[in-house]
């Protein structure tokens, strides 16, 4: 006969005979361990010092019959869910049968004791109680990963508050410094107007393009917020065009050429294809790239090197951007992408920046098929590379447009935004 799990069956009963008979045979056929007791006493004594599966019970006893030891069995809590079989004799009545499940039995085996429908019974009951306890352990498993995930989320919760307001504390920041800068300027001109002295030209000039530069810095920031809020919500559009992305790239590098040579910055471009025609947003690039060109302007010193280069693969173009400066911790760059996030307060505090820049520019990147992945060593350098995919749609096209540099008239107007945390530099003039 198979045998069930190792389980504890007390079996009670005040003939010894009895209690060998059933002794015998659980152990023969059954995996389990049995505890004896004599009578309703002793058998509540095993009950509160052994965790006990099955209890077979004896309904005549003398000093306490089955049905009050089945009572006060069912009126303790560590042992109220026990399954209590009655043994009794065969001619029992229905009245007492009906009295036995009222107290909490669940079957009855009758005398003399049949080893067939005793070893069978016993057999039922030790798989009810398996599936049971397979039930409460995946049941528990499911509640402690759900209790691990409610934790997560209430961590991650709380972690995205403080950043959400330290990231509000820094928008606010960011905010108020141009604007204070707007505002003593323009009181400082009133005092001069009021005052009815001759104005240095010059000077009034120096503060207005001063403040032209703060009023980019905060267009730069609104257009962020307003971007960020557009993506999150999914009304954010990007509008594919067949592009040289090589003259794209070229022109923007060439484009902050000046930037960066008025910094003392050698700048490189390289590319291992002079065209390379795919679907993408024109917009957008100029976005990604001016961010990353910021960036580089951004954390490297004098006597540095930035390096544009672009690579073509099979099924994609790779666009680089290196430079030689501040670099990123190694426990930082998994932070880089993220929303609200900035890099160690050390790399930041030199540098004015909301800590959305880079997240924008990985969703815009991802919004065109493609992927963004930095590679950085500390007080070396960093490397942003951006991957997009080729898509010919059956090759080189003359009559339709590409494009290009004809489409890009405004970049110099998006490098003043985008640089309007660096300094002013008039590159039209």
């Amino acid at each position: 006969m198979k045998k069930c799990a190792s389980y504890t069956i007390l079996i009670v009963d005040d003939n010894e005979n009895n209690l060998f008979t059933l002794r015998s045979l659980i152990e023969e056929y059954i995996d389990a361990t049995v505890i004896e007791a004599s009578c309703g006493v002793k058998a509540l004594q095993e009950l509160s010092r052994n965790h006990v599966d099955l209890i077979i019970l004896d309904i005549q006893m003398e000093e306490m019959d089955g049905f009050e030891i089945a009572s006060l069995i069912k009126q303790r809590k560590r042992t109220k869910d026990i399954p209590i079989v009655f043994l009794t004799a065969s001619y029992i009545g229905e009245e007492c049968r009906k009295r036995g499940f009222e107290v909490g039995g669940v079957d009855y085996l009758t005398k003399p004791i049949d080893e067939y429908q005793l070893v069978n019974r016993i057999n039922v009951y030790l798989k009810l109680i398996e599936k049971e306890r397979s039930m409460n352990m995946i049941l528990e498993e499911k509640v402690n990963e759900q209790t691990k995930e409610l934790r997560k989320a209430k961590e991650d919760a709380e972690i995205a508050n403080q950043t959400k307001t330290a990231f509000l504390a820094n928008v606010s920041h960011e905010f108020k410094t141009p604007l204070n800068i707007i505002m003593g300027t323009i009181q400082m001109l009133r005092l001069y107007l009021e005052k009815d002295e001759a104005l240095d030209r010059k000077k009034v000039k120096k503060k207005i393009d001063m403040q032209l530069q703060n009023c980019y810095r905060l267009l730069r920031l609104v257009n962020n917020l307003i971007d960020i809020t557009k993506i999150d919500s999914g009304d954010f559009e990007v509008f594919k065009n067949k592009c040289n992305i090589v003259e794209i790239v070229k022109v923007i590098t060439l484009s902050v050429a000046d930037y960066i040579e008025n910094k003392g910055i050698l700048l490189s471009f390289d590319t291992d294809v002079e065209e390379k025609i795919i679907q993408c947003d024109l917009d957008a690039m100029e976005r990604i790239l001016l961010n990353l060109l910021s960036n580089a302007i951004k954390f490297t010193p004098t006597g540095g090197r930035i390096s544009v280069s672009l690579k073509s693969l099979e099924e994609r173009i790779e666009i680089s951007v290196e430079d030689t400066g501040s670099g990123i911790p190694e426990d930082q760059l998994e932070l880089i992408f993220e929303r609200f996030k900035q890099t160690d307060e050390l790399l930041t505090r030199r540098q004015e920046g909301s800590g959305i820049g880079l997240s924008l520019v990985k969703s815009l990147v991802a919004m065109q098929g493609g992927r963004i992945y930095v590679e950085s060593l500390y007080k070396k350098g960093s490397k942003f590379t951006i991957q997009l995919p080729v898509q010919l749609e059956g090759g080189k096209n003359t009559e339709e447009k590409v494009l290009g540099y004809e489409s890009s008239k405004g970049v110099i107007d998006k490098i003043q935004v985008e640089f309007s945390d660096i300094y002013s530099l008039d590159l039209t003039s």
